[in-house]
């Protein structure tokens, strides 16, 4: 019975974001905003251009202005708006570069189709305001989950592509991961199952799941807990993978080259993937303590631990 209720509620995530197409795409003008619904079928998103009357130091008159057009749909635009009526919005947050979007209890109590869009709207039109990289969803002064129970976490415009060709947009798979064993001088594996959506990397779930830290007994994290990944992305070979500061933030008697490798040896574990380059905030020029972050990385498993 569990096994049939997991895969009914991957079907029923498994939906298409696309933004509504247009001939020619011209440039976003100053204090421009594009601002997302949904179409009249609740399967894709649509965008509206929005001239901001607040500048874009006033980052807090800024989320009210856009707040108010996402919550009323353009009389002249044939859409629906993302969240339902009877979702109340409760005001915001900020935190560094974090918007927390606060909304009364119906918000859990979406359809999952629609939330999942409804997430994807919010993150496309919050997350262009300067300085706003990530929101977090709050439903009744609590975290939002998803259809697993699992807590959504931070969420960023990247996490949703605007064109998906395939429904089935949900998959499961298994990851190779590697984290510090109990002395954190060797490195173990840990097979991992996940579901994770096809229009997210595979390099970023793998990141994800190494900042959530190991689930067998005994072995220890390589990644501090809060450590907030800017970008993940790929170019002829090399995965580079981009941290917050927070990275820098060394876990105690894990080794710094146990660090290094237990991100390195887990995306390479992706065939398309020769070497790692790690930054932090975008830059190549830091050091992660002893180590210096200035070149990329090959796969060594000289640190693996014997059976």
């Amino acid at each position: 019975m569990r096994n049939k209720f997991v895969i009914i509620l991957m079907l029923l995530l498994s939906i298409t974001l696309v933004s509504c197409k247009k001939k020619e795409i011209q440039p976003l003008a100053e204090n421009e905003y594009n601002i997302y619904y949904l179409n009249t079928n609740i399967n894709t998103l649509v965008e509206s251009r929005y001239t901001a009357a607040s500048g874009k130091s006033d980052t807090n008159g800024l989320i009210k202005e856009l707040m108010t057009h996402f919550l009323k749909v353009p009389d002249d635009l044939e859409a629906v708006g993302a969240l339902p009526d009877k979702v109340t919005y409760q005001g915001f947050d900020i935190d560094g570069n974090i918007l927390y979007l606060n909304f009364d209890t119906n918000y859990q109590g979406m359809d999952v189709t629609r939330e999942v869009l409804a997430r994807a709207a919010l993150a496309k039109t919050f997350t262009q305001i300067e300085g706003i990289e990530y929101i977090s969803i709050r439903s009744g002064d609590q975290p939002l989950v998803n259809a697993l129970g699992e807590n959504v976490g931070l969420i960023s415009a990247n996490n949703f592509i605007n064109n998906v060709s395939n429904i089935n947009s949900f998959e499961k798979a298994t990851l190779m991961l590697y984290f510090a064993d109990e002395s954190g001088t060797q490195l173990v594996t840990e097979a991992r199952d996940v579901f994770y959506d096809i229009n997210t990397s595979k390099e970023r779930i793998i990141v994800d799941e190494l900042i959530k830290g190991p689930e067998t007994a005994g072995l220890k994290a390589t990644i501090p807990s809060d450590t907030k990944v800017v970008s993940v992305t790929m170019n002829e070979g090399i995965c580079y993978v981009n941290f917050d500061e927070a990275f820098l933030n060394a876990i105690p008697d894990v080794l710094d080259s146990i660090t290094i490798y237990s991100i390195v040896d887990s995306l390479s574990e992706l065939p398309n993937i020769s070497r790692v380059q790690i930054l932090v905030n975008g830059k190549s020029d830091k050091k992660y303590n002893t180590i210096s972050l200035g070149t990329s990385v090959e796969r060594n498993l000289d640190y693996l631990k014997e059976e």
